[in-house]
């Protein structure tokens, strides 16, 4: 499903993100109810993980506005609030469900999953770009017929790439996605990570640098292709 986690807690919005990454959902992360109303006006999400306690709109006004414009996106409520009436105000604003603070990360896990349940759509099976596929079920990688072998880490990064292909991702976009713990990374070692998959997956490559932003996967222009072909020709 693609998420929206609305959590003012930085670190536990990473960690949140990448179980959720690993659970081969399509998380996106802000930490204000502000920047939860852009993202809201600007694209659809199957599921919000909202933070009842954020600053400035909190998660129950931001619930509000949200079925007020009808938008049909599951909530998962956040909150460290362990009174009757809060949970209660959060079901009757349009919840469909909550968990409170603190809890395990398996069973936000699971409760996501729950709720996808409920409202089953067709399940992706696999990912493809060009030549290159990745089955979500056996976690198999392909170019071609070829078989690549990946760790668990390339393989979480090139996921997250193939979910949206031609989608532009900073480097720490893809931090934040692949590993779940700050002090585990830094932007260095996306750029590691990334020459790694890259001599991995082969020619022509896939996955391609855009200066000063971050990194992006999408298939080979048709120009290139057909240039290399009338090379291999002459030669």
């Amino acid at each position: 499903m693609r998420i929206l986690i609305v959590e003012d807690e930085v670190p536990l919005a990473r960690q949140i993100a990448a179980a959720l990454t690993e659970d081969s959902h399509d998380p996106k992360t802000v930490h204000s109810g502000e920047a939860a109303l852009d993202e809201m006006s600007n694209r659809p999400f199957d599921l919000i993980v909202l933070d009842v306690g954020l600053p400035g709109i909190d998660g129950f006004e931001l619930l509000r506005r949200l079925r007020t414009q009808h938008l049909a996106s599951r909530v998962l409520l956040l909150t460290a609030r362990s009174a009757v009436d809060d949970r209660i105000t959060g079901l009757q604003l349009g919840a469909d469900d909550y968990l409170p603070k603190p809890f395990a990360m398996r069973e936000l896990v699971a409760r996501v999953r729950a709720l996808g349940r409920r409202y089953p759509e067709e399940p992706v099976i696999s990912l493809r770009v060009a030549d290159l596929t990745v089955d979500l079920s056996t976690h198999d990688v392909y170019r071609g017929v070829q078989r690549i072998e990946l760790s668990p880490r390339e393989l979480m990064l090139l996921k997250v790439l193939m979910r949206e292909p031609g989608r532009v991702f900073t480097r720490t976009e893809l931090c934040e996605r692949v590993w779940e713990h700050a002090h585990e990374y830094d932007t260095k070692l996306v750029e590691v990570f990334v020459g790694r998959l890259r001599k991995k997956l082969g020619e022509p490559p896939l996955i391609h640098t855009v200066r000063h932003v971050g990194y992006t996967i999408r298939a080979p222009e048709t120009k290139v292709l057909v240039r290399r072909v009338a090379r291999s020709r002459r030669g």
